[in-house]
């Protein structure tokens, strides 16, 4: 575990700022003096995979950024964890926790090795009492976070097992960087558990995926047939939106 002060030398401080709030695009939009205090006292923790972060239930003492890696939010019902979201590099891990002193509904989990920033959580309510522009910022991921809930449960709502497996997969591979190899950044079990299926289920739908153009090699996602996967997933039950847009990168 580091400190921003141990990492950041005090005569160059100004500069790694700026280099970390590039990085970060909730701090990005910040005025400098209200990164500043945000960072005085963070810290910067690395995290094996399958940790622990967050419990549900408890207040928050902290405001998680995920700088690197995946983190799962989740909870555990029957002995079975159900995955709710999946936060990726430039995440801001549920906010409004932190900034209400509101209790966990879920817990976070790492999914693969991870970086993350924390700020201090009395810290960030003191300064959005303050800073309209961190208030609007926090206000923006809330929002963001919410629409991407809403997607999440009209998919489940609106779509087959199957249906929102496709259209999942179709999403990753869109998202892919032009000469990348698309591939789900997580387990089998994992990916199941995403879009609301039994993992059991998961190899039979997979097959049919595969006779409509779609199929896994691995962790690799081919494309085999657009026009056919599409037709088989049928339109988003919701307006077209990026919530990238609103700081919001999860899966």
């Amino acid at each position: 575990m580091n400190s921003i002060a141990e990492i950041v030398p005090v005569a160059d401080r100004a500069r790694r700022l700026q280099a970390l709030a590039d990085d970060v695009p909730f701090l990005a939009s910040l005025p400098p003096a209200t990164r500043e205090r945000l960072l005085e006292n963070a810290r910067i923790e690395r995290v094996a995979a399958r940790e622990l972060l967050l419990k549900e239930g408890e207040v928050p003492k902290d405001l998680h950024i995920v700088l690197s890696g995946s983190v799962d939010l989740s909870c555990t019902y029957k002995s079975h964890e159900y995955t709710a979201l999946i936060l990726s590099a430039g995440d801001v891990s549920m906010p409004a926790a932190a900034l209400f002193q509101e209790h966990y509904l879920i817990s976070a989990r790492t999914l693969t090795a991870a970086r993350m920033l924390m700020i201090d959580a009395a810290t960030l309510r003191e300064e959005a009492s303050r800073s309209p522009e961190l208030a609007l910022s926090l206000a923006k991921i809330i929002a963001g976070q919410w629409r991407l809930a809403l997607k999440i449960i009209l998919d489940l709502k609106c779509r087959t097992p199957s249906q929102r497996l496709a259209s999942f997969l179709l999403r990753l591979y869109d998202a892919k960087a032009p000469d990348a190899i698309a591939e789900v950044p997580f387990s089998k079990r994992q990916l199941a558990s995403r879009v609301g299926m039994q993992p059991e289920t998961l190899s039979r739908t997979l097959q049919t995926l595969a006779s409509n153009g779609l199929y896994l090699r691995g962790r690799e996602i081919v494309l085999k047939d657009r026009a056919s996967i599409e037709g088989f997933c049928g339109p988003d039950p919701y307006p077209a939106g990026d919530e990238g847009d609103l700081g919001v990168y999860a899966l």
